[in-house]
C-alpha cells in the first residue's frame, strides 16, 4: 500500500511535468505564429480566420496549411468534400437509395480539427448556438447538426478570405 508521502510526491512530480508541458505548448504556438508572421499574406489570412468564433491558433494554421493559404481549393464545397463534411446521396440511375452520407475517403485529421472548432463555435457563437438548438428541436441527430456546423465554419472561412474582411457576428 502506498504511503501518503509517496502519493504526495508523485502528485507534485506530475504537476511539475504538466506545467512544463503547458509551457512548451505555449512556446511552440508562439513559434508557429512567428513563422506565419514572416509572410504577409499568410499572416493576413491567419488573422481573418481567427476572427471566426471557434477557430483558434491551431485550427487557423491547419486550415492555412491544408488549403495552401486558400489557393488549393476553388470553393468551400470542394474543401468540404476533401474533409469529409459534404453529404452525398446514394444514387443509381434515376433511383435515390438511403440517406445521405459523408465520404469515408476524407482527410480525417482535418475533420477532427473542424469538429473541435464546431463544438467551440456552438459554445461561444450565439448564431451557431441558436442554429444547433433549432436543429436539435427539429429532431435532427447531434452528429448531423455538428456536421452542418462544420460546413458553416468552412463556408465562413472561405468567405472571410475571399472578402478579406474579418468575420462580424450579427445579432441573433
Amino acid at each position: 500500500m502506498a504511503k501518503l508521502a509517496d502519493v504526495t510526491e508523485s502528485i507534485s512530480f506530475l504537476e511539475e511535468q504538466l506545467k512544463s508541458i503547458k509551457e512548451r505548448i505555449l512556446e511552440v504556438e508562439e513559434d508557429m505564429e512567428q513563422l506565419i508572421a514572416a509572410s504577409t499574406s499568410l499572416y493576413t489570412n491567419y488573422l481573418l480566420l481567427r476572427s471566426i468564433k471557434g477557430i483558434g491558433i491551431i485550427n487557423a494554421i491547419v486550415l492555412l496549411c491544408v488549403t495552401d493559404n486558400f489557393q488549393r481549393f476553388d470553393n468551400p464545397r470542394k474543401f468540404a468534400c476533401y474533409c469529409g463534411v459534404a453529404p452525398f446521396e446514394h444514387t443509381s440511375g434515376i433511383s435515390i437509395r438511403g440517406k445521405t452520407q459523408t465520404s469515408s475517403l476524407a482527410n480525417k485529421e482535418v475533420k477532427v480539427y473542424l469538429t473541435r472548432a464546431a463544438i467551440t463555435a456552438i459554445s461561444w457563437d450565439p448564431q451557431m448556438k441558436a442554429y444547433y438548438k433549432r436543429k436539435i428541436a427539429e429532431g435532427k441527430h447531434k452528429a448531423s447538426v455538428i456536421n452542418a456546423v462544420r460546413a458553416k465554419i468552412i463556408a465562413r472561412s472561405f468567405a472571410v478570405i475571399r472578402r478579406q474582411t474579418p468575420f462580424v457576428t450579427l445579432a441573433v
